[in-house]
């Protein structure tokens, strides 16, 4: 007598023409959901290095230096919005602005012409005409004097 093994027993035929017809609907809509993944479409690897190398470009050198500019131009005469996009935009960049800031220097030339560099200190400082005594109640435009290179009364 034969041990008999209940899921070793052949399968009628009608059961197994059932799960043909399934199998058989269910390869229908095999390829079109290939397609909708977009497996089947994989970018190549060199695209994808070319378009990093170009937004890394951007990133890291075309835009710090002109929101380094926009903050040195509007400084002083920004209201809370421009404050908010600025500082945004130096939060977003501050990889790139770190990488210029060695190299961009906005630090104003030292107004006595015996001097040489900004770091210089004078012979005698008294000498030295300074427009910073209004800063706590400055107003924008007592500041154009600096950008036409005239000094004050």
């Amino acid at each position: 007598m034969q041990h008999q093994i209940p899921f070793l027993q052949p399968i009628s035929t009608q059961t197994n023409q059932l799960s043909q017809a399934l199998q058989g609907f269910l390869h229908q809509f095999e390829l079109p959901a290939l397609a909708v993944t977009g497996v089947n479409n994989e970018p190549d690897l060199i695209t994808v290095i070319i378009q990093l190398g170009i937004i890394a470009f951007g990133y890291f050198l075309i835009v710090p230096p002109i929101i380094m500019n926009w903050l040195r131009i509007r400084w002083y005469r920004r209201n809370l919005l421009e404050m908010y996009l600025q500082f945004m935009c130096v939060f977003l960049f501050f990889p790139g602005l770190l990488l210029w800031a060695p190299f961009l220097n906005f630090r104003k030339f030292p107004r006595d012409k015996s001097l040489k560099y900004p770091w210089d200190t004078p012979k005698d400082p008294s000498q030295v005409k300074n427009a910073y005594l209004k800063y706590p109640f400055a107003k924008p435009e007592d500041y154009d004097w600096l950008s036409n290179s005239q000094l004050p009364s």
